[in-house]
This record gives C-alpha cells, structure tokens and sequence, in this order.
C-alpha cells in the first residue's frame, strides 16, 4: 500500500494534469436565443458537438439571449465571441441599413448556416386572395408583432408597392382572427421545407392558401433588400401546396473578424461538421441539410478566414464574394 505522501503526490499530479488540459482549451462564449426556443436547443446541442469533437482545443458556453440583435450588441461589447441570429438581420447590420442606419458592423464575419425556414405568407382560401397584389387594403398580420418575420414582411411589402391594412398583434391573436374571418391572414416562419406546428393547426379547421411570389416580384425585393433568399417547392412538396415560391429565413451564426482566430474557427466547425448526428438528436431539421453546402448557398456576408481555411480543407470552392477582405 503506498504512504500517505506517494498517495497525496499522485493525487496532485491527477489535479495538475487535470487543470492544464482544461487551460488548454480556449473558452468561447456563444450567445444564442430564449430559452424557450427552438433554437436554443439547437444551440445547447451544437456546444456539445463542438466540445465532444474539439474538445482539447475550444471549451464552448451556451449563454440564453435575447436573440440576434442582443448578441450584436453582446459581440461589440466584448461579452460573448460568437452569436445565433437570422441573416437578415446580421446583413443589415454589416451594411449598416435599416435599423442600423449609419452605423455599419464590418467586422461581421459567416461561421455556418444551419437553418432554411420557410416564410409562409398564408390566408384564408375563402378570402378570394390569389396573388400577394390582392392583399391591398385586406386585414393582414405582417408576423408575430416584434419578429424578425414582421420587420422583413413590411420591408417586402414596401419594396412591392403593396399596402395591407396591417393588423399587427401576437400569433396566438393572429391566428385567431383567421379563424374568425377578421382577417385575411399573416405571415409566419416554418421548417426547412414545411408549415410551421400553429399553421398545421389552422389548417385543420380553416382552408388556407400560400402564396406564390412571381419572377418579378423576387426580383423587386432583391433590388432592394438582396439579403432575402426565396425557395421555389414543388406541387405537393408540402402536402396540398401547388408549386410556390416563397421567402427564405436563413439562421446561422456569426463573429467578428478578431473575435475568434482561425485556428479557434477550424475547431469549432471540425466539431459542427463532424458532431452532425449530436446535432440532429435535437433539431431534427438540420438532417435535411448539407452544413457546408447551405453555408456557402446561404450566407449573406463574407465567412470569417478560418471558415474559409475549413471548407476549403473540406474539399469545398468557397464562393469569392465570401472570401473576407483580410484574405484578399
């Protein structure tokens, strides 16, 4: 049996080794979204990913924020080294256009994409709406008041000369006012492919129809707001659905330039891409998906130069509007 002393040594040595190994690893604050959604699960299992796979090189913690605009201005404080937000709102903030007018974040830099939601614009079948250009002057939600579906609809709504008679509110009353024929109908974001679970729901009682946006209206949007992805599905894609062409929400990830260094960045994307099944236990969605692929499809500003060095390590061409300017 060994004394007390040999037993107390290799009780130290166990605890220095222990420390050293977790000082190895860089701590990366990842600012994200409410606790309540969707996408703060999604978060939780992406840490986890990155931590099981690149583990002795970054040390990832989820933090619960306020969401996209929050984690902006977290990131330029210095509280958190990368974020979770739609695209929409990280190009504007890039651009510095609307609400960011004049103050342009061009440190802003792409990690990966994880999410596609389709933005159902939706109303009732008996409302005699066919075409988005019949929504003028009718009773319409714009989205969930506050949204980042909201602000993009009246921003296409504005773009397209088109003036509803915006009954701005929360879903639940949204969807409520549909069911009761107070209003025409609203806006609300899905899965990858798919009707959101309230739209579903609605659709069980009241017929609805989706709304198709024709080749000149997308391009009317994208003269003016060319961050605004659309998808065109099949008939049927969506059960009952004719073909539709429709706008895209794209929710990734984001950092500044010097937030994280290169090498940081290949880690955190080695544990993303190579920790996908951890991923898709908890959002089923992303298996639906090529992270890579959507990435370079998706992103609406220039990636981050490790992100650039992991692709490309991947066997993928990355696109030249987003290579960074600090690699050109």
């Amino acid at each position: 049996m060994p004394n007390h002393k040999t037993f107390l040594a290799g009780i130290l040595f166990v605890a220095n080794v222990t420390v050293t190994g977790a000082m190895a690893a860089d701590r990366i604050s990842y600012g994200t979204t409410s606790l309540k959604s969707v996408h703060y699960t999604y978060a939780v299992s992406a840490a986890k990913a990155i931590n099981t796979y690149s583990g002795d090189n970054v040390a990832v913690t989820v933090i619960s924020t306020g969401g996209a605009v929050d984690n902006l201005k977290r990131l330029s404080r210095g509280q958190i080294k990368m974020g979770l937000g739609t695209y929409s709102t990280i190009y504007q903030a890039y651009k510095g256009i609307g609400k960011f007018e004049g103050k342009p974040q061009s440190k802003l830099r792409g990690l990966w994409v994880y999410a596609t939601a389709l933005q159902a614009w939706v109303v009732r079948k008996d409302s005699d709406i066919k075409t988005l250009s019949e929504l003028d002057g009718k009773k319409f939600t714009p989205g969930q008041r506050g949204s980042a579906t909201e602000q993009l609809v009246i921003q296409m709504l504005e773009a397209l000369n088109i003036t509803p008679d915006l009954y701005r509110t929360s879903l639940s009353d949204a969807i409520a006012a549909v069911k009761d024929n107070r209003s025409s109908g609203y806006v609300k974001a899905g899965g990858a492919a798919a009707l959101d679970g309230t739209t579903l729901e609605l659709r069980s009682f009241t017929p609805i129809r989706v709304l198709s946006f024709n080749p000149d209206q997308v391009r009317a949007v994208n003269d003016r707001f060319p961050f605004i992805r659309f998808t065109t599905l099949k008939q049927d894609e969506i059960e009952g659905i004719p073909e539709t062409t429709s706008p895209m929400q794209v929710i990734g990830q984001f950092a500044y330039n010097d937030s994280l260094t290169d090498d940081q960045v290949v880690a955190i994307l080695t544990g993303i891409i190579d920790g996908k099944k951890i991923q898709e236990a908890a959002f089923p969605d992303i298996k639906k998906i090529d992270i890579i692929q959507t990435s370079l499809e998706m992103m609406t500003i220039p990636l981050h130069a490790g992100a650039v060095k992991f692709y490309r390590s991947r066997g993928a061409v990355v696109p030249d509007h987003l290579i960074p300017p600090e690699m050109k």
